[in-house]
Formats: C-alpha cells, sequence, structure tokens
C-alpha cells in the first residue's frame, strides 16, 4: 500500500509539473476565459440586487441567460484546454463554441449529479440512524458522523464521474454514455485522482474556511487567487490527466455501467 501511495504521489506530482509548463506558455488564453466565467460570476451577483423591482418573467430571463454563459464558457474552457494538451493547430474561438446538444447533455449530467447528491443525502440519514440505538446523541449523528459520510460518498462520486463534460466535448456523447466511460475511465484510479485533486482543491478549501470564520477580505483573496491561477490550473491538470488516461484506455467503445461502477 506504501508503494503504491508513492507511485501515486509520483505521477500527481509529474502530472503538476507538466502542467505548470503547459499553463504558463498558454496563460493568456486560458485565464482571459477565466476571467470571463469571474466577469460573469459576479455580474449576475450584482445585477441580481438592481433586477429585485421588475418582473419575475425578466428575472427568470435573465438567470437564463448567465446560466447559458456561464457554462458553455466553462465548456469552452475545457475545450480550449483539452486541445493545448493533445498540441492539435489552432482553430477559430466559434469552434471552442458548444452545440446546443452538447449545452443540454452537460445540464443533464448536473442535475442527474444534484439528484444523487440528494439521494446519497437522505439514505446517509437512513445508514446513520441505527448509531441512535447505540447511545450516540441525535447531534452528533446529525452534525458530525452524517456530513463526514456524505461528504466521502459525493467525494468518491464526483471522482469517478470527473471526466464526464470531456466526453461530451471530445467524444459528442449523451449524458448517459459520458457516464459510462467516466466511470470506465476512473476505475482503479482513484486514489491518483483523490489526491490530484485534493491538491488543486487546496486554496478553495482555504477560501471556504475563511468565509467560515468571517475573514472577508482574506476569502476575497483567496478568491482571486481561485479565478486566476487555481481555475486556469485546474483546467490544465484535469486535462493532462484526461488525454494520459485516454491514451491508456483499453477498454470497450460501450462500456457497461453495472461493470465499472465497482
Amino acid at each position: 500500500m506504501i508503494e503504491f501511495l508513492k507511485e501515486s504521489t509520483f505521477r500527481a506530482n509529474e502530472v503538476f509539473t507538466r502542467s505548470i509548463g503547459i499553463l504558463s506558455k498558454h496563460y493568456i488564453s486560458i485565464a482571459g476565459l477565466c476571467l470571463l466565467l469571474f466577469l460573469v460570476s459576479n455580474s449576475s451577483t450584482i445585477l441580481s440586487i438592481y433586477f429585485v423591482e421588475y418582473s419575475d418573467l425578466f428575472k427568470v430571463s435573465m438567470l437564463l441567460v448567465f446560466v447559458f454563459l456561464y457554462f458553455s464558457l466553462q465548456l469552452v474552457l475545457l475545450k480550449r484546454a483539452v486541445h493545448i494538451v493533445k498540441e492539435e493547430p489552432s482553430i477559430g474561438l466559434l469552434r471552442y463554441l458548444p452545440t446546443f446538444w452538447q449545452f443540454s447533455q452537460y445540464i443533464i449530467g448536473l442535475i442527474i449529479y444534484s439528484i444523487l447528491a440528494g439521494i446519497v443525502y437522505l439514505l446517509m440519514y437512513v445508514l446513520c440512524f441505527p448509531l441512535l440505538y447505540l447511545g450516540l446523541g441525535i447531534d452528533t449523528v446529525r452534525n458530525e458522523i452524517h456530513p463526514i459520510l456524505t461528504g466521502l460518498v459525493m467525494l468518491t462520486v464526483v471522482l469517478r464521474t470527473i471526466f464526464y463534460p470531456f466526453f461530451i466535448i471530445e467524444q459528442k456523447a449523451s449524458t448517459f454514455r459520458a457516464y459510462k466511460f467516466s466511470l470506465a475511465l476512473t476505475r482503479g484510479n482513484v486514489i491518483r485522482l483523490a489526491l490530484i485533486v485534493l491538491a488543486v482543491a487546496f486554496t478553495h478549501l482555504l477560501m471556504v474556511s475563511a468565509e467560515y470564520f468571517g475573514y472577508v477580505l482574506v476569502a476575497k483573496i483567496f478568491s482571486v487567487i481561485n479565478s486566476f491561477v487555481m481555475i486556469p490550473m485546474v483546467s490544465i491538470v484535469m486535462s493532462v490527466v484526461y488525454v494520459d488516461m485516454m491514451k491508456n484506455y483499453a477498454g470497450s467503445d460501450d462500456p457497461s455501467l453495472l461493470d465499472n461502477i465497482i
């Protein structure tokens, strides 16, 4: 087990080293997209204050516009990052834009994930219920054990399905097929992915902690670092991992869902 962890850590370090080199050469194009994401996200928050007096139809319309812009830019960022990692010839900006079908499949995937999160949340309560009969207090179960178990299960779900957007934009796969490919691709690689994800999520965890303890200025600083350093880094890191795994993928063109869940 120790040797496996050493090998996983070494591979994670190799991924980060390559990613830093790639990002340093293409930072402007990647950071430019992250800037757009930052502006769209913050503009929606600011404008929501001024739209309070407007009709509900107008507010819903603006919400849909911002949702479309934000998630479309996410797909553009992923496609650009994969394109850079593969060292493919430059293409026009319009060719990075997702089709409406790709956008809809991505949104359906997010909805499925939200439903799974709700199911896991409720299921963990059911599994934790017998602990009350073992003498544990309800506050301990509700505030400590249940959140930890739910977080661990959802982290596993995220790691197993993390590449589904890549298959939508790269392979033009449907949501369900993209999920199956992601499960097949990540099978046996959860620990390596966990090390990489936890490393790149460290700054975000610091930001959340600062917000929780009321350090608003510190949280804002970490928010800027996340937007212009960590998000570009995450996009490149995950693209490097995706491209490397696809090179070594020897599975079926139509992987079985049940065979790859465990």
